[in-house]
């Protein structure tokens, strides 16, 4: 038999019906219940344990779709679920994912996945703005002189950075060009945040090595023809897209028959002789 809430048993508050509901709570119950009900399952890939080296911004404070702050058990649930959606996308496109297919990886329910994310591609937008490929250190090296071996060795490095980027990052990276090609908007934007910074650092190496031809004319009346003419925004719009592309497409360049290091040392010749051009 039930007893009666006595008159010192206070009602719960509605801050204790939130905490109830909170996510570090709900994930507490369904972890306890998942443990009564289901053997341990693991869906572990190599893909999957990637997110594990793009942790959240630490001077941020992360909340759930309600604006509360989350917790340590909520933080550990929310990272399962990026976890999980890595995985899937090294498995099927975007548009295939579903909210259940997130929510069964982790062995879990769609109402514990609604607590942190929209939708599935929310997920993704919030993976792909964490694995930008425009690091500082890779605009840093684009910034440096690119004359002479020294700066055939600087594209090689920025080659292989990138192209490294990628086959760390892959699925989700894939998953944000192919959306962004089909129109999807947040992902575009994403896309093109994480491809301006590439193009603003060539743009001006592109004009400073047109302002040295020009300097260097002053003064020559020679009539031979240096070639055609490169805008720096177009030029560095064109080695950023090349440097994506290649670095998106190198395990299938290599399946037709090329290497790593050819594809590398072509790529630095590429930038190199763009950068450098007197035009």
């Amino acid at each position: 038999m039930t007893r009666p809430p006595a008159a010192s048993d206070p009602a719960p508050s509605a801050v204790d019906q939130e905490s109830a509901n909170s996510p570090d709570a709900v994930s507490s119950r369904e972890s306890d219940a998942l443990a009564m009900t289901q053997p341990a399952q693991t869906h572990a890939t190599a893909s999957e344990f990637q997110v594990a080296d793009v942790p959240d911004p630490s001077d941020e404070i992360v909340v759930d779709q309600a604006g509360r702050p989350l917790g340590p058990r909520a933080l550990r649930t929310r990272r399962r679920i990026l976890k999980a959606t890595v995985a899937l996308l090294a498995e099927k496109p975007m548009r295939n994912m579903r909210v259940i297919d997130i929510a069964r990886r982790i062995g879990s329910s769609p109402a514990t996945f609604y607590q942190y994310f929209k939708d599935a591609e929310d997920v993704v937008l919030h993976l792909a703005g964490q694995m930008k490929e425009s690091t500082p250190e890779l605009v840093e090296l684009i910034l440096g002189d690119w004359e002479g071996p020294a700066g055939h060795e600087r594209g090689r490095k920025i080659t292989n950075l990138v192209i490294d980027h990628w086959e760390k990052f892959a699925p989700v990276l894939r998953a944000r060009n192919n959306a962004s090609d089909e129109g999807n908007l947040p992902l575009r934007e994403e896309r093109m945040a994480a491809m301006l910074p590439l193009v603003d650092a060539f743009k001006g190496v592109i004009a400073r090595s047109i302002e040295r031809a020009r300097e260097g004319d002053e003064g020559d009346s020679t009539e031979e023809w240096a070639g055609g003419r490169v805008d720096p925004l177009v030029g560095a719009t064109a080695l950023a897209s090349c440097l994506e592309r290649l670095a998106m497409y190198n395990a299938w360049i290599t399946d037709l028959g090329s290497s790593r290091e050819e594809v590398v040392e072509t790529t630095a010749t590429f930038m190199q002789n763009l950068l450098t051009s007197r035009r």
